[in-house]
C-alpha cells in the first residue's frame, strides 16, 4: 500500500494537468453517461477520487465525496474545488457509516488494493448501488503490478480480470445491472463478452449491491 500511496503523490501534479481532458474526451469520456444512466442524482463517493475532476463534472447533478489514498492528490483537489468535500483515505476501511451514499463510483481503482474483497464489502456497507471502471488485461497500467511474480510489493496491488469482478460480485449476491467496454485503441469488437473484455482498456460495471 505504501508504494502505491507513494506513487500517486508522485503522480498527483502530472495526472492533474491531464485528468479534464481524460473525462470529456479521453479514455474516461463514456463513464459519466454510464453512470448517469443508472443514477441521475443523489449522495455519490468518488472512490481513487484522484485530483477531482470527476466530482466536479458530477457536482451538479450529486453531492459529491472524493477519497483517495494520495495526500497529494487530495491537497490538489482541495485547491482546485474547496467547496467540495474530499477526504484522503482508503477503500479497505472507509470512514464513513453505514448507507452514507446512493452510489459509488470507483474508476480503476479496486485494483490497486491488495484486499479487493474486503473493498467490495466496504463499498456494499456504504452504498446501494456501485458503478465500477476495471482496466484491461492488457491495459498498459498492469505493468505496475509485475513485481508481485518475484514476492515484492508492488503498486498495482492485484491483477483481477474484469469476469472475475463480475464472478466476486455474483459470490457477494450483487446484481449486475449494466455493463460497457472501453475500447483499447485498435481494438475491434467482436460482440462476444469475454473476447471483447479481453482486448479492452477497461470495462464498466454497474451492480446493486443489496436487494
Amino acid at each position: 500500500m505504501k508504494s502505491t500511496e507513494q506513487l500517486w503523490d508522485q503522480q498527483a501534479t502530472d495526472w492533474a494537468d491531464r485528468s479534464e481532458m481524460m473525462w470529456t474526451t479521453g479514455s474516461r469520456k463514456t463513464i459519466i453517461p454510464f453512470l448517469t444512466s443508472v443514477i441521475a442524482s443523489g449522495k455519490l463517493l468518488d472512490l481513487g477520487c484522484g485530483d477531482g475532476a470527476a466530482c466536479r463534472l458530477l457536482a451538479e447533478a450529486f453531492q459529491v465525496t472524493g477519497l483517495d489514498l494520495s495526500e497529494e492528490m487530495i491537497r490538489i483537489a482541495r485547491a482546485k474545488s474547496p467547496a467540495l468535500d474530499f477526504v484522503v483515505g482508503t477503500g479497505e476501511a472507509l470512514p464513513f457509516a453505514d448507507e452514507t451514499f446512493d452510489v459509488v463510483l470507483a474508476v480503476n481503482s479496486l485494483e490497486w488494493s491488495t484486499q479487493p474483497v474486503t473493498v467490495l464489502n466496504e463499498i456494499s456497507r456504504v452504498s446501494p448501488l456501485v458503478v465500477i471502471s476495471l482496466l484491461g488485461p492488457t491495459a498498459a497500467p498492469r505493468a505496475l503490478s509485475y513485481r508481485r511474480l518475484h514476492g515484492e510489493e508492488a503498486p498495482m496491488g492485484n491483477t483481477m480480470m474484469p469476469w472475475e469482478l463480475v464472478q466476486l460480485a455474483d459470490e457477494l449476491g450483487w446484481t449486475l445491472l449494466d455493463e460497457a467496454v472501453i475500447q483499447k485503441e485498435g481494438a475491434v469488437m467482436t460482440g462476444h463478452r469475454l473476447l471483447d473484455q479481453a482486448h479492452a482498456f477497461s470495462c464498466l460495471f454497474a451492480f446493486r449491491t443489496k436487494g
